[in-house]
């Protein structure tokens, strides 16, 4: 379990959701975002975006879930689902009292967690959008979830009793630099670096990033599922995609979130940029994030690059 008492202390509160302790930040006054990171990422991952929505007049949630950040690691055994995902959204915004519809924002993987919560309470949101989101076309699934899960707790274990045993300790700021992350525009500040040093230093994110990715396969199937019986509420939807330069895979990509977006009745808009799109392009997608609400569904086609 993450010891809590011994990192500096982030911003926000936490909460208790489904007996897990979950570090939330809720910030700025206005219309209501609800921002998911991706598979990996932490709430301050989406610090560039974040400011620049609040600057907007717009109030921005940001939770970590279970490993992630200074969130409660999940429990050995305990298997992610779609369905775990859609309640701990809904607890966060009702922990913090948000009750009006709200943008709901998925970076990566997280794209299927808000395409569920949009499915699942049509009512509590206001517009979706998806940033380079994980559309899997064909299912996969080719060993058990949950012998998937319990592998990655099984490596988590065997480095704990290494650094146990030794001085063996994973490096935050090496590891920040060696994600081959963009840079934000104004770069990563110092409290990021501390952050980061904390987090990439334990074990708790990889516990984390290893356990959701092993999940991945069973939670995509839940939502493949789910949009058999269950329809995308009637609001503006738009998927960003990070398009880098011309190339096959990057034709095809594009082509994978047309078809994305054709399936949520929503529209397409492509930024020059790789996949971490949130650090390297904010400022377009905060403009994106606080115009879409005034959009109409569908609201157009498809646009060329934005830099």
């Amino acid at each position: 379990m993450q010891d809590l008492t011994t990192v500096r202390q982030p911003p926000g509160r936490f909460i208790e959701i489904a007996g897990r302790r979950t570090h939330v930040v809720d910030q700025g006054v206005g219309d209501p975002v609800l921002l998911m990171a991706a598979l990996g990422s932490n709430w301050f991952d989406l610090d560039a975006i974040a400011w620049r929505l609040r600057a907007r007049s717009r109030r921005v949630i940001r939770y970590d879930r279970p490993g992630y950040g200074f969130s409660e690691e999940p429990a050995p055994g305990h298997i992610p689902t779609l369905d775990d995902e859609i309640e701990r959204m809904r607890a966060v915004l009702d922990a913090v009292g948000v009750t009006d519809p709200v943008v709901v924002v998925g970076h990566s993987l997280a794209s299927l967690y808000v395409e569920g919560f949009a499915r699942a309470h049509p009512g509590r949101v206001a517009a979706v959008v998806m940033l380079d989101g994980s559309f899997v076309l064909l299912p996969w699934r080719l060993v058990p979830t949950a012998f998937r899960v319990a592998n990655a707790h099984r490596l988590i274990a065997v480095l704990r009793e290494v650094a146990r045993r030794t001085d063996f300790r994973l490096h935050g700021r090496a590891l920040l630099r060696a994600r081959l992350l963009p840079q934000p525009p104004e770069g990563f500040g110092e409290a990021e670096q501390a952050w980061a040093e904390q987090l990439f230093g334990g074990t708790s994110m990889l516990l984390a990033t290893l356990v959701e990715n092993a999940a991945f396969p069973a939670i995509n199937g839940a939502l493949r599922q789910m949009r058999k019986v269950t329809e995308i509420p009637p609001v503006p939807v738009v998927v960003v995609v990070a398009l880098s330069g011309p190339s096959v895979w990057q034709r095809v990509w594009r082509w994978k979130q047309q078809r994305y977006a054709r399936m949520l009745g929503g529209s397409i808009r492509a930024i020059r940029s790789r996949h971490f799109i949130v650090l390297d392009q904010p400022e377009a997608l905060a403009r994106i994030v606080d115009e879409v609400r005034a959009l109409p569904r569908p609201f157009g086609g498809t646009t060329g690059p934005q830099n």
